[in-house]
């Protein structure tokens, strides 16, 4: 495969992983399906165009030795390529998981090594660049035909990767216990730590666009009709858990509030500053609990009050709610 072209099609195959990974964390996974699967796919596209690139990288450290910045990116690039893609096959072929061989999750490692892996692709090209063959002159037939043999390859062989995973969700995500109570794995975003909180000096505050403004004690949701939901927590870190959560309808908790008609977000804010902004109909189907299956959440759940929103991955499911902001 002529170099520039290899190139390419590593650079296709990082971005097609960037934009899929992401992307698929913030949409509901009903709709993510698709993204799943080509994130599976540019995955192994990228493993399989390794075998082209490293016959070219070994002839030009053959010719240039290891001297430049450029050498040395290249092959840091390299490194976050062998590291990011190992991990996800890894992961896909069961022999990693969110609990082994570390106590840190392998998928976490996974992505924090993609993200590494596009900054130093977007270094390397910067400074590594390539002017000529014009791009025209990899229009032809044979650059054609080898694309696609590329692509056909890594959806079979993506295909046989879905047949032989194991115990694993579209999103990647391994099974943790259900119905379980506290039992589930504890995993906390954005490097916060699981804040101290006195219930009895605790309040759920409820701003911006609604009549009476409210700080809410622990007893005073009480007031509120209590409600249920059956629903799958799929963390990011890579595991999943169905569980029965109760507490208390966002929707029930804006109108006691006389949220304004027009308002069209709503924003969920933790003690601990971590906040989400979600459109006011999925807020309203979400709810804020205080209990998984017939225990009070623990603190590192949650406690008092932690966000469930069915669909969405738990990253979303924002822990130590402390406002609910109307706008």
């Amino acid at each position: 495969m002529p170099r520039r072209l290899a190139n390419l099609v590593l650079l296709a195959a990082v971005a097609s992983l960037l934009v899929t990974g992401v992307i698929a964390w913030l949409l509901p996974e009903s709709e993510a399906s698709w993204l799943y699967v080509t994130h599976r796919v540019a995955g192994i596209a990228l493993v399989l165009a390794l075998v082209w690139k490293y016959a070219i990288a070994r002839r030009s450290l053959r010719r240039r030795g290891l001297r430049g910045a450029g050498v040395w990116l290249g092959l840091a690039t390299a490194l976050a390529t062998v590291a990011t893609a190992g991990l996800g096959l890894a992961w896909t072929a069961g022999l990693v998981s969110f609990d082994r061989p570390l106590a840190y999750s392998a998928l976490n490692l996974h992505v924090m090594s993609g993200l590494a892996l596009g900054t130093l692709v977007v270094m390397h090209g910067l400074i590594r660049g390539e002017a000529r063959p014009a791009l025209i002159s990899l229009a032809g037939r044979r650059a054609a035909l080898r694309g696609m043999g590329l692509l056909a390859m890594s959806f079979l062989l993506s295909l046989e990767f879905d047949r032989v995973a194991l115990a694993r969700r579209a999103t990647g995500s391994r099974h943790a216990g259900s119905f379980s109570g506290n039992a589930f794995p504890v995993t906390i975003w954005s490097l916060d730590t699981v804040p101290a909180i006195d219930v009895a000096a605790w309040r759920l505050r409820v701003s911006g666009a609604v009549s009476l403004p409210a700080e809410l004690s622990f007893a005073d949701l009480a007031e509120l009709p209590r409600r249920e939901a059956t629903a799958v927590i799929d963390c990011t870190g890579g595991w999943w858990s169905e569980q029965v959560w109760s507490g208390i309808g966002v929707a029930d908790l804006l109108e006691r509030s006389g949220v304004s008609p027009g308002a069209t977000r709503v924003e969920i804010v933790s003690v601990t500053g971590h906040r989400w902004t979600f459109d006011r109909s999925t807020a309203e189907r979400a709810i804020l609990a205080s209990h998984v299956g017939n225990e009070p959440l623990s603190p590192g759940h949650g406690y008092p009050l932690r966000l469930v929103v069915p669909g969405l991955r738990g990253f979303l499911w924002i822990k130590w709610v402390g406002e609910v902001v109307a706008a």
